[in-house]
């Protein structure tokens, strides 16, 4: 169906919440990008997202918006937590901690076998004993248990982890205190934290807006988004720009592109764009889009890549490293 075939229905968009995609939807160009569509629709509450497909006949508007509201149901769903049995190992854990001749191997064989088991105190128990006499993979056991393993945690678990923290700092736990204790303790503890975990991670349980340019450009957009950040005037814009320029830089495979809309992460990083309302910057990338599409396909990328750096006045790039 061509846009100007397309009937949009004003009576019932006054019931949406607020009409600003709406009205922008219907001022968007006849072959505007489905991208730009999807991010649009990221801007609307779960209630004007229902309410826009019936605002409507656009059958890319009633794809996308079902996209966005199937991302946001299995992004809700809860997951279930499971209960496990109970074994008593008071006297294998006495043989492993006072390494009783001829015992020790199997008891480290039992406490690691039936760890899953345990109830709160013995695992804590055991956690202990592995993290202060274990071995390197004993340890890695407990980290894994700590970090990865969803249906192990419990919240019980934080006064271990900032003792253990604490008492002796291992390398691993830095990811684990950041990822499972309250923000409050994080940043009591900001500055030791800081250069020894993930940094993306922090940012996002601190609430601490990151540092320009110690994040992907995607995970820049992600974080600040999830956080609830601002960003400055067309900051948005030059963010996905960047990453257009870095990726054309570094294509090594030397894809041929039509749009930047195709390159990988764009379409994510739009959807970002969308969920911060900003409007302004998803139609500034769309109208960028539009200009370069008469250019030839193997001029394409350097064309691009020329009009990003003069927009922005960027300064010569670096190529990283490849190792």
């Amino acid at each position: 169906m061509r846009k100007s075939q397309i009937r949009f229905n004003d009576a019932r968009a006054e019931n949406l919440h607020d009409r600003k995609v709406y009205d922008t939807l219907k001022r968007l160009p006849e072959d505007v990008h489905s991208c730009v569509v999807h991010a649009l629709l990221e801007e609307l509450d779960d209630h004007d997202l229902t309410l826009i497909t019936s605002c409507t006949d656009w059958r890319l508007v009633d794809w996308k918006a079902t996209l966005v509201k199937e991302y946001r149901r299995e992004s809700r769903k809860a997951r279930n937590i499971t209960h496990r049995p109970n074994y008593p190992v008071e006297e294998v854990l006495d043989d492993y901690m006072n390494k009783r001749r001829g015992k020790v191997r199997e008891a480290h064989r039992q406490l690691r076998a039936r760890f899953d088991g345990l109830d709160h105190d013995k695992q804590e128990a055991v956690m202990f004993a592995f993290m202060s006499i274990g071995t390197e993979r004993d340890r890695q056991f407990i980290y894994e248990k700590l970090y990865q393993d969803t249906l192990f945690w419990t919240d019980e678990y934080i006064p271990f982890v900032e003792k253990w923290w604490e008492t002796f700092h291992d390398y691993h736990m830095p990811k684990v205190v950041v990822k499972r204790c309250p923000r409050e303790y994080v940043l009591e503890h900001l500055e030791e934290l800081e250069d020894k975990c993930n940094y993306a991670t922090l940012c996002l349980k601190t609430g601490i807006p990151p540092v320009e340019g110690r994040l992907p450009y995607r995970t820049y957009l992600y974080v600040l988004k999830s956080i609830g950040g601002q960003l400055r005037f067309r900051e948005g814009e030059e963010t996905v720009l960047k990453w257009v320029r870095e990726y054309l830089y570094e294509d090594r495979e030397g894809n041929l592109f039509d749009s930047i809309f195709e390159i990988p992460y764009v379409s994510r990083m739009m959807n970002y764009l969308g969920e911060m309302h900003l409007t302004d910057d998803i139609l500034s990338l769309e109208a960028f889009d539009k200009r370069m599409n008469a250019i030839p396909r193997q001029e394409w990328a350097s064309a691009v890549i020329k009009a990003i750096e003069e927009e922005f006045a960027l300064p010569e790039y670096i190529f990283k490293s490849i190792e």
